[in-house]
């Protein structure tokens, strides 16, 4: 049976990627700091991110090694460069160990913010010219973690993720906050969402992880995106027509960062075209499933 090892497996990605990666077959390994409750059927490892270089003497060999595990994703502490810097740090001494265990390829989560701002459609071509602490360090553990995996003769793929959604994620993400609200009524803090925007589902997403993790595909970057692009004001209309909300959409009350407006367009011809995938729900279909979730409509 083929072994994955998954990392940051209590993340909103860890989670759905064990539940797929099982249904297709995989031995899974977890590697968390806590023990995952509704989970205890897999083999579980508990280890913190700064004994990450501990890992491969841990759990072994592995077919495929999954790196979600990151601290400090969300708000301000994506500009703290010491806590980025050390999460860098630790997992590349993670992927030296698990290297070392004997590892056939190499999967490690990667963001939008390695290419920092950009008004037109990214492909993973693109120069990347990160604007934050946390796309500074994932952009760089991504070069090194390449330079490792090469010298290896292993065979490394970053998906890089743009805007996913779905059940059971963070509540401060922006679709979850704002279906609560418009739920309840409440008055819509927006900015003018003039910007360009791509979501994603969840399950399609894990749907393309999977095969990434599996199937024979050249090397490097991948854009995870849906290709359904449109300005965020046109996905916050298509929210409030679904749930039939009487909430004040305030578009503008919310100013852009001193960084600038972020706008997320991404190329995803060669997710599709490498890994004969293409995305199956739709954002009102997927809408629907984070209500479902909910117990609301």
């Amino acid at each position: 049976m083929r072994r994955m090892v998954i990392t940051g497996a209590n993340s909103f990605i860890g989670r759905q990627l064990t539940i797929k990666a099982v249904k297709a077959g995989w031995e899974v390994v977890l590697v968390t700091r806590n023990p995952i409750q509704d989970l205890l059927q897999i083999k579980q490892i508990h280890l913190c991110l700064e004994d990450y270089h501990q890992i491969g003497e841990l759990v072994g060999p592995c077919d495929c090694f999954v790196h979600l595990a990151w601290n400090g994703t969300r708000a301000m502490a994506r500009m703290d460069r010491d806590l980025q810097q050390a999460n860098l740090e630790f997992s590349i001494q993670g992927v030296r160990s698990m290297l070392y265990a004997g590892c056939g390829r190499v999967v490690t989560a990667g963001s939008q913010a390695e290419y920092g701002p950009h008004k037109e459609i990214i492909s993973e071509d693109c120069v990347c010219s990160p604007n934050t602490e946390y796309g500074k360090a994932k952009l760089e553990f991504y070069e090194q973690t390449a330079m490792l995996c090469e010298n290896n003769g292993v065979e490394y793929k970053e998906p890089r993720f743009f805007s996913l959604y779905g059940p059971s994620d963070f509540d401060g993400t922006m679709v979850i906050s704002i279906l609560r609200d418009m739920l309840a009524g409440r008055p819509c803090q927006l900015t003018k969402g003039i910007q360009m925007w791509d979501f994603l589902h969840i399950e399609d997403a894990m749907n393309a992880l999977v095969r990434l993790c599996e199937i024979p595909c050249p090397n490097g970057v991948y854009n995870f995106g849906s290709g359904d692009v449109r300005m965020l004001r046109d996905y916050v209309l298509e929210m409030a027509r679904i749930t039939e909300t009487k909430s004040n959409l305030l578009f503008g009350s919310v100013p852009y960062p001193k960084t600038g407006m972020v706008s997320l367009w991404p190329d995803i011809s060669k997710l599709k075209r490498e890994l004969n995938w293409c995305p199956q729900i739709s954002f009102a279909e997927g809408i629907q499933s984070v209500l479902d979730a909910f117990g609301a409509v």
